[in-house]
């Protein structure tokens, strides 16, 4: 059943849209009133009680951010870390991968910019190579032929943009992940584009690790965003390269233990504010719909580093 929008309470909830038409949404979305007031709200907080305080006395708000992201995404609040921006979040989850020299990146020809510059940047300082699958002659990866590199060249990381820029283009994740779940390859979404405005769920899709904004389609603020982890590369034990005192916990002098869900991909410092945004920005883009189950992001299998 396709849901039906109230337009005019959603651009009364705007205050942006009194005085302009705004059509940059994959850009940066003019935020919705509740998202405004929750940041606002807690910035005055903070100027009252200070930074640390603030965030002590907002705690269930926080924790709803991990909540609210995992109803997104079908999955769990342990599987959810903060990031201040996707590019963040990917880097985060691109640094857990232990690559060494000879090692593969298997990705598409219409990946972010962004992303291509980080593969490159791996082949520059560690030697691995970047291989990009064909597109088929209508457009879009050629998944049974990017299968079969996955079955040819094992590669240490398999990487897709779900919705690439500009294109209008949108990719197979869910039919790549079966492929990268049956040879047991570690595989990395980034759904920029695609969170707030698809249904995206991140067990269905069959990833590792799964990046997004909060600004565009989500309508949250800037320097947001968020990264998927699943249980199987929590229990391999990726973790980021950078892991600071939020993500890890220093037992002895020469030996640390990496925290058991994806705040082990957060560092200790970010703004509560756009946290606080961030929240309800996911409960207002899901409105009032049912929530889905997690058991999706829990599925059997294994990973190896």
């Amino acid at each position: 059943m396709t849901a039906t929008l109230d337009l005019d309470r959603l651009r009364s909830d705007t205050p942006g849209c009194a005085s302009r038409i705004h059509f940059n949404n994959a850009g940066a979305a003019l935020m919705p009133r509740p998202v405004l007031d929750a940041m606002t709200e807690h910035l005055e907080l903070e100027a009252e009680i200070g930074g640390y305080e603030a965030a002590d006395a907002r705690q269930d708000r926080v924790h709803d951010f991990y909540a609210a992201t995992a109803e997104l995404l079908g999955c769990s609040a342990h599987n959810v870390a903060f990031a201040p921006s996707a590019t963040d979040a990917y880097a985060r989850a691109l640094s857990s991968i232990p690559f060494a020299s000879g090692d593969v990146i298997l990705t598409t020809q219409d990946d972010y910019i962004s992303n291509q510059i980080a593969f490159l940047s791996l082949r520059k300082r560690f030697g691995v190579e970047v291989v990009h699958a064909p597109n088929r002659p209508e457009g879009g990866v050629d998944v049974h032929a990017m299968a079969k590199s996955m079955e040819e060249r094992r590669p240490r990381l398999v990487a897709v943009t779900h919705v690439p820029t500009n294109s209008g283009l949108v990719q197979p994740v869910a039919e790549i992940g079966r492929h990268c779940r049956r040879l047991d390859l570690p595989y990395l979404v980034d759904a920029c584009q695609s969170v707030g405005q698809y249904r995206v769920d991140a067990g269905e899709i069959g990833c590792d690790f799964l990046s997004a904004t909060c600004r565009k389609f989500l309508r949250g603020p800037r320097g947001s965003g968020f990264l998927f982890v699943s249980d199987r590369a929590l229990g391999a034990g990726y973790e980021p390269l950078f892991i600071d005192m939020r993500g890890a916990h220093w037992v002895e002098f020469e030996r640390y233990a990496p925290v058991e869900t994806a705040a082990r991909f957060e560092d200790w410092e970010f703004s509560y504010a756009n946290v606080l945004g961030a929240a309800a920005a996911a409960r207002y883009a899901r409105g009032g719909r049912a929530r889905r189950s997690p058991a999706s992001c829990a599925r059997a299998g294994s990973i190896h580093l």
